[in-house]
């Protein structure tokens, strides 16, 4: 039997929660869901890339994105520390593929896990990118191979044992590897992906991994994971309005103080996905709300 992708605990249930920070608070950054490629990387934020596979066997994509990011923290627009999860599946039941992907520089907030028969096929390097900035990435595959006993405790996979190619099709396969940017120009951001297949043959499983194709993680979506854990860290930071600007600025953010020891600023109603707006007591950030 296929162990899932992922622990059902750590993704059940993911409802938005981009309330404004007041004080240092649960570490959970967000939960929540996402349409496309596009709201999904948007909603992590800018710090990092997803890769969307464009060819996908002819399989359309069945779930909503699941988005999950916790005790993250950022400096000079690069991420820390934390976790972060981005989950979707294409087709469904005897033939179809999930994918999982994170920041390389995070751990995972939804960890993706290995059947106890998973044993490795081969490494193989693959092309990726889109034409005219593709380049060569290390990727392992596995599959599902190794007969457990049935009534006890799973035995280790023995040192050099192999599964073959015919097994990704035969009994489930998968495939890691890390895409990055192909130049400066396209940063940022280097990404882990996961993709665990089922009825798919290991050539459609490479041709799927060959597809992928960044999508940046633009500032259009208001209350970002990136933005959730950067406010948190102007108020566990104390930090002054100056301060907290030249933080938000070297992170792809700006600011804006709306109000001062209780008193409301004059401020304008635009919005702008890419703002804080600042509450201070005593000249330090004690709240933020975005947009």
């Amino acid at each position: 039997m296929r162990t899932p992708l992922i622990a059902a605990a750590t993704v059940a249930a993911l409802a938005l929660t981009v309330a404004p920070a007041t004080a240092a608070q649960d570490p959970v950054d967000l939960q929540t869901k996402a349409s496309t490629w596009d709201e999904a990387a948007a909603t992590l934020g800018t710090a990092g890339s997803l890769w969307e596979p464009q060819r996908t066997a002819d399989l359309d994509r069945t779930r909503t994105f699941s988005v999950a990011a916790d005790n993250l923290a950022f400096a000079n627009g690069s991420a820390t520390a934390g976790d972060t999860y981005v989950g979707t599946r294409y087709g469904k039941g005897k033939r179809s593929f999930w994918v999982a992907e994170k920041w390389a520089d995070t751990g995972w907030a939804a960890e993706p896990v290995f059947s106890t028969s998973t044993a490795k096929v081969r490494k193989v390097r693959l092309r990726v990118g889109p034409p005219g900035m593709r380049y060569t990435v290390v990727a392992t595959v596995y599959a599902d191979c190794f007969e457990q006993p049935k009534n006890a405790s799973p035995k280790p996979i023995p040192k050099g044992f192999r599964c073959t190619r015919g097994d990704v099709l035969e009994y489930g396969g998968t495939l890691t590897m890390k895409a990055r940017p192909a130049s400066t120009m396209t940063a940022p951001g280097t990404t882990s992906i996961y993709l665990n297949s089922t009825g798919l043959t290991y050539r459609e499983l490479l041709s799927v991994a060959r597809s992928v194709e960044q999508v940046a993680g633009a500032p259009t979506v208001a209350g970002s994971a990136q933005m959730v854990a950067m406010c948190r860290q102007m108020i566990d930071g104390a930090m002054t309005p100056d301060q907290a600007q030249a933080f938000a600025v070297s992170n792809g953010y700006t600011t804006r103080v709306g109000t001062i020891d209780g008193e409301p600023q004059a401020v304008t109603a635009d919005y702008r996905p890419d703002r804080f707006t600042l509450a201070t007591t005593g000249g330090a950030v004690v709240s933020c709300t975005y947009g």
